[in-house]
């Protein structure tokens, strides 16, 4: 049995917009609460990945002989590690604005 992840839910449901399939409310309501719980998971890799990349900087700033903290963010920037976090903060974003909007759908029809 495969394991529900975020990425699964998010990717099922970008296929329903997609295909302009409607998405009934008691989905919505089971949706936002699987990814209301899975968050957490997302929340902790975001973590580790702001950790590596404060690890990184803190390694270029030791290499420089004349502390450049504009180069860093520059190097830092221009980095996957940073491409990665990024995108993972937009999808925590994401996750928040569905479970949002899920909430709002429900209080309507009730």
């Amino acid at each position: 049995m495969e394991k529900i992840t975020s990425d699964i839910i998010l990717e099922y449901l970008k296929g329903l917009v997609e295909s302009k399939k409607p998405i009934a409310r008691e989905i919505w309501l089971e949706v936002a609460f699987k990814l209301n719980l899975l968050r957490i998971d997302e929340a902790q890799l975001f973590n580790k990945m702001a950790q590596s990349v404060a690890q990184k900087k803190l390694e270029i700033m030791k290499g420089q002989v004349k502390r450049n903290i504009a180069a860093v963010e520059v190097e830092i920037q221009a980095s996957d590690e940073a491409r990665f976090m990024r995108d993972q903060s937009d999808k925590i974003y994401s996750i928040d604005e569905f479970v949002r909007i899920a909430k709002k759908n429900s209080e309507v029809n009730f």
